[in-house]
């Protein structure tokens, strides 16, 4: 069922809920008054008779014939009965002709007065009582005007009832439509918004209500949707020009050398050329390998704790072996005095991969100056404080220091391919830790590395 649907049926079952409960406390109440009113007639006309009948001697000829013209207009089938005290309830049904109840008539004996009524058929009587004799006095009659003026107004109720059934039903799905009308509208843009128009977004409007911060979520998906087909796009065409610049070397240095024979001299210097490439190539293909790796599910990844400390010595100790003239001094000043706090849940590899990227950029883009490498921590994090005295990252470049391939003006002539801060980003991430980059052009750049310590919990799944 579609949500106008729904909305415009609950609407009409919650007010025709409400109306039937009104309508009927109007219809019971009618018929409790109308009800009241025809018992208070035949009370009256009991009182009458009995004062007709019995005390009569007693009053003027004059006041009764005026209490007879005000209060004995003749009721619908309206009859007088008057019994001994004695006379049975049996008796009494059948002169009546009514089937009386036994309750009447213990009230008419005990209580002196009882009320009656089955339908249109009505029945009142007193217990007349005097020093020489006792009497039971019935009066019966119908209230014909009482039993249609109900039925009247019981038709008039359902009329109406129903009447405003169909109002409310074409109220509800008049004004469900125009509400829904801006969610019909989002759901026909979105369905029209293809990777071709992805710069189109949907119409907004200044309320706070629920379908403007739906359009406000929608647009923020189709911003993040768009900047990550434009990452993709460009990180597909930075790729394949990438990995074209070495193959095409490699072909061309072999297509020179198979043009004529060559001295063994020309072709060692061929097979030079095209190792070089091909190891650039390789070099190329694994980060593409270990950035394509942060980017799937990373479920699977073999987590246990490690002493960062620890790590970092091993970091170090594999850039001496490729880099020897490297100046990267660890500040081992502000250790803690507990070596828990120095413990992360994690990756070893990816973690691994991350200070060796952070490590190593600080050594080559300072020329191989001082690298300081300092850990700070506290009971909820581990920071790692790496200071290098390099060229620095301009000012209007920082913002895209995270996107693969990108690389600073100033540093194109240093060898690189643009994938160390965004790997090393995607593994930070990875881990609940974060990545800080603070730098000024010509005169050095500080990278902090915030992870987690042992007793937080990270979001990687074990």
């Amino acid at each position: 069922m579609k949500i106008k649907n729904k909305i415009t049926f609950i609407f009409v079952i919650l007010v025709a809920s409400m109306q039937l409960v009104i309508f009927s406390i109007i219809y019971f109440y009618a018929v409790d008054y109308r009800t009241d009113e025809f018992f208070e007639k035949l009370k009256k006309r009991t009182l009458i008779a009995e004062q007709s009948n019995f005390e009569k001697d007693a009053l003027s000829v004059e006041i009764y014939e005026e209490l007879r013209r005000k209060h004995l207009q003749t009721l619908p089938e309206e009859k007088e009965f008057i019994f001994p005290t004695n006379t049975t309830l049996e008796n009494i049904c059948l002169k009546t002709q009514m089937d009386v109840p036994h309750a009447f008539y213990l009230n008419l004996i005990n209580k002196n007065h009882a009320e009656y009524n089955a339908g249109k058929h009505f029945i009142s009587g007193i217990n007349y009582k005097d020093q020489d004799s006792n009497y039971l006095i019935i009066l019966t009659a119908n209230d014909d005007d009482g039993t249609n003026e109900l039925s009247n107004l019981r038709t008039l109720l359902i009329f109406l009832f129903l009447l405003n059934i169909v109002v409310l039903l074409l109220l509800g799905r008049f004004f469900a439509k125009r509400t829904l009308d801006p969610l019909t509208k989002i759901i026909e843009k979105v369905n029209n918004i293809r990777v071709t128009n992805l710069h189109e977004r949907l119409q907004t409007t200044p309320n706070k209500d629920e379908l403007s911060q739906l359009a406000n979520t929608f647009n923020g998906m189709l911003d993040r949707l768009e900047t990550s087909f434009e990452i993709q796009s460009n990180f597909i065409n930075n790729a394949s020009h990438e990995l074209k610049n070495p193959l095409t070397a490699i072909l061309g240095q072999t297509e020179i050398a198979l043009l004529k024979d060559r001295s063994p001299e020309e072709y060692t210097k061929v097979l030079e050329g095209v190792e070089t490439e091909a190891l650039r190539l390789d070099a190329l293909i694994n980060s593409l390998l270990k950035f394509a790796q942060t980017e799937n599910d990373e479920k699977g990844l073999l987590i246990t704790p490690i002493r960062l400390d620890e790590l970092i010595l091993e970091v170090k100790s594999n850039i001496d072996l490729i880099n020897p003239d490297n100046h990267i001094e660890i500040d081992f000043n502000d250790f803690p005095e507990n070596p828990d706090l120095l413990v992360v849940e994690g990756n070893y590899s990816l973690i691994n991969i991350a200070l060796n990227n952070v490590l190593d950029n600080a050594s080559k883009f300072s020329d191989n100056k001082k690298v300081t490498v300092k850990i700070v921590t506290n009971t909820s994090a581990i920071k790692i404080v790496v200071t290098d005295q390099g060229v620095g990252i301009p000012t209007d470049e920082i913002k895209n220091i995270y996107q693969p391939f990108y690389r600073a003006a100033n540093v194109r002539n240093v060898k690189g391919y643009g994938f160390g801060l965004p790997l090393t980003y995607k593994i930070m991430k990875l881990h609940s830790g974060t990545i800080e980059v603070f730098s000024e052009h010509k005169i050095g750049t500080i990278v902090t590395l915030i992870f987690p310590n042992k007793h937080q919990k990270s979001s990687i799944s074990k």
